[in-house]
């Protein structure tokens, strides 16, 4: 007798279910359509963001394309190629105030490992640059947040980097490595504060800090006063109102103090080796009775910066866009403000004058990142306007990083509210916007190349096969790098010719090496040497040629025997007589 089931005969089977198609299961669970879809978006996502970064480069690029390469560029182009073929010290260098060591240079290097001693370095370079502030910079703005938020926070660093000053904001943060570079490290720097529990570093991030803190004043010392000082005031500041030295607050102390003796250090270090040595700032205290003048430098330079320098603005697209760099600015200077006043409203345990709770990021007071980027801002504003720097508008490279640091600090402060606000804001938000895209695409295309200083007369050389020679500074480096290092031209200042320890290498001026046949003056800069002068020193010579700016000399002789010197402050014999020049704590030429 069959078994009976469910009311049919028959012999038992084993009960058969639908076939369900197997599906890969990936960490955390098994793939549905949304995870699907969401990984769809994120790759739409990505491409989007490298597609737009491939843009900026290549508009930036153009723009700094647009500014003339120099001989302080030049010089960084020739010490990043001794690098590259081995002189890693830099031995017998001197170099200017700011060595760029270990962030710029590094990164020349790199590129010319791909074009080889080419001006057109300087120029990707620069560009490079720039796009790594803007990526470093919206990193740092985005913190803890995530979705509309923070794709909000990166919207402001965007907006607000993203139109420069055209032409004369072209040649601060687009022209030859100075202080805009900087932020690059001090950006990392705060990335690694914000996220420290994250890093693959783990407990030892201080060490980290340390280390990029202290790299970042090797390649300028501009860094100790916008980096490490504003950590050490803010960490100070919320150990003494916490009552405690314990915690994270006292590593970031210890960091801080600890980058500057790492940093001297390593100079010394190098030096002491044999490599290369380094100026003290020349930056001075200004007298009292120019401050004045200098806070209105201060405020038409970081206008500048900002790309908000209406007096300089030509045509309705670029007002339009110079308006919205100033709506900007204001945003930076209120959340400057703001962070401020949340800070001494924060009682020490966290909580704001109401009683709420405040974490490491909300707008409660707590936001460590904003207080340090606030303080950066007011210590770079004040020791420019208390210092010789503050001459004219030309020096807003001295507190371009205000420009980056403003950013991100707006975007931490305000990135939330924006998506809050009524209709009206987004409408004038969605329009400014625009205005900056239009504004870029218009800059990018109208950019038009210009060739090196001086470089019809590396033509002439190389044409010539005039292979050594002198040079006003101006004159030099950058003919140099303009021939590919086919020519050499050695920098010389005046008022009489002496060789110029500064952005030069003592083996230059050896006359049992070199025999230097031509001499270059710049006919605009009377303090690197004049014609008379040179026939005064060197004879009349067998040939004079002259190129607008440029007059070349070119002698029968080796201008180099018996070549006085000019070591810093100092006159000498040769420019083997140069005394040493030690290096000194960053900053320490302030106190002189």
């Amino acid at each position: 007798m069959s078994p009976t089931l469910g009311g049919v005969t028959g012999p038992a089977r084993r009960a058969t279910l639908p076939t369900i198609p197997r599906q890969r299961v990936q960490p955390g669970g098994v793939r549905t359509p949304a995870a699907t879809t969401s990984r769809k978006t994120r790759l739409v996502t990505v491409g989007a963001v490298v597609a737009g970064l491939a843009v900026l480069l290549l508009g930036y690029l153009r723009m700094a394309r647009a500014t003339p390469t120099n001989s302080d560029a030049a010089a960084n182009a020739l010490q990043a190629w001794d690098m590259l073929h081995g002189d890693v010290l830099l031995r017998g260098w001197t170099l200017s105030d700011v060595s760029f060591y270990s962030t710029e240079l590094l990164q020349y290097a790199l590129i010319e490992l791909f074009f080889g001693l080419d001006q057109r370095v300087v120029h990707v370079a620069s560009a490079t640059t720039y796009l790594l502030l803007i990526v470093f910079a919206s990193l740092a703005a985005k913190g803890d947040a995530t979705g509309r938020a923070a794709w909000a926070r990166v919207a402001v660093v965007v907006a607000t980097l993203l139109v420069p000053q055209p032409h004369g904001g072209w040649a601060v943060v687009l022209y030859a490595p100075d202080h805009t570079g900087t932020a690059v490290p001090l950006l990392l720097a705060w990335l690694l504060v914000d996220r420290r529990s994250a890093t693959p570093l783990r407990r030892w991030w201080p060490v980290g800090l340390l280390v990029v803190l202290a790299l970042a004043q090797v390649a300028d010392p501009l860094a100790m006063f916008i980096g490490a000082v504003p950590l050490a005031l803010v960490s100070a500041a919320r150990l003494i109102r916490g009552r405690t030295w314990r915690g994270t607050d006292a590593h970031l102390l210890a960091a801080a103090a600890g980058s500057v003796v790492l940093a001297h250090a390593l100079l010394a270090l190098v030096w002491w080796a044999g490599g290369f040595s380094v100026h003290s700032p020349v930056a001075r205290f200004s007298p009292a009775a120019e401050l004045g003048d200098h806070v209105v430098t201060a405020v038409n330079a970081t206008a500048h910066n900002y790309g908000a320098y209406l007096p300089t603005l030509d045509g309705p697209l670029a007002l339009a866009a110079g308006l919205v760099n100033l709506a900007l600015l204001l945003l930076a200077v209120a959340a400057s403000g703001a962070t401020v006043i949340r800070f001494f409203r924060t009682s020490p345990d966290g909580t704001s004058a109401d009683g709420t709770s405040s974490d490491g990021a909300s707008l409660a007071g707590g936001d460590r990142i904003a207080q340090v980027l606030t303080a950066a801002i007011l210590v770079n504003l004040a020791a420019f306007i208390a210092s010789t720097q503050a001459g004219d508008i030309g020096s807003a490279r001295q507190i371009v990083a205000v420009l980056p640091f403003g950013a991100v600090l707006s975007a931490r402060v305000w990135g939330e509210r924006l998506l809050t606000a009524g209709p009206a804001v987004r409408r004038i938000g969605a329009v400014a916007g625009v205005i900056l895209v239009v504004a870029f695409a218009t800059q990018s295309a109208g950019a038009k190349p210009q060739p090196p200083e001086a470089h019809e007369v590396a033509e002439y050389l190389v044409a010539h096969d005039l292979r050594y020679g002198l040079g006003s500074y101006w004159g030099s480096n950058v003919i140099t790098l303009a021939s590919n290092g086919r020519t050499q031209v050695a920098p010389v200042i005046g008022p009489d010719i002496r060789s110029y320890r500064w952005e030069s290498d003592a083996d230059w001026y050896d006359a049992t090496k070199h025999d230097a046949r031509f001499l270059v003056v710049d006919l605009k800069h009377a303090r690197y040497g004049t014609v008379d002068a040179a026939v005064a020193q060197f004879g009349v010579p067998v040939e004079r040629h002259d190129f607008g700016r440029w007059a070349l000399l070119i002698y029968d002789h080796n201008l180099l025997a018996g070549l006085p010197a000019q070591c810093g402050g100092l006159a000498a014999a040769t420019h083997t007589h140069c005394p040493p020049l030690a290096p000194k704590i960053p900053g320490a030429g302030l106190l002189d």
